[in-house]
């Protein structure tokens, strides 16, 4: 039965890097980066500034929305990135929701009443 050749290793292939790191690091395939925006719905706050108006807590027909509320809206709930409902609540300020302490439940929420189109 014959014998099989050992494999004979390039050692020296390390010489084209500065160190052994970079050597390593160009070995590795690319991952993908994820942030914080990838779990941020553009259209969902879309369909939120579509649908409701700002507007005063003691308004006809307002609707208090707390953290719970937003969450639950946005479906924006912790990741070990960090809280997407902070991203939420900032592009809401763009469109003139701001975030207020209720008078009735010393909370903050944000009022928004809906329209009628």
């Amino acid at each position: 039965m014959p014998r099989r050749k050992k494999k004979q290793y390039d050692y020296d292939s390390y010489d084209d890097y500065e160190d052994e790191q970079s050597a390593m690091e160009a070995a590795q395939p690319e991952v993908a980066k994820v942030s914080l925006d990838d779990f941020v719905i553009k259209e969902k706050v879309s369909a939120f500034v579509r649908d409701y108006e700002p507007c005063d807590e003691f308004d006809a027909g307002a609707e208090r929305f707390g953290d719970g509320e937003l969450r639950t809206y946005f479906k924006a709930y912790v990741t070990g990135l960090g809280d997407p409902l902070q991203l939420y609540i900032e592009d809401l300020k763009f469109a003139n929701f701001k975030m207020v302490t209720s008078l009735a439940t010393q909370k903050p929420c944000i009022f928004a009443r809906r329209k009628f189109n």
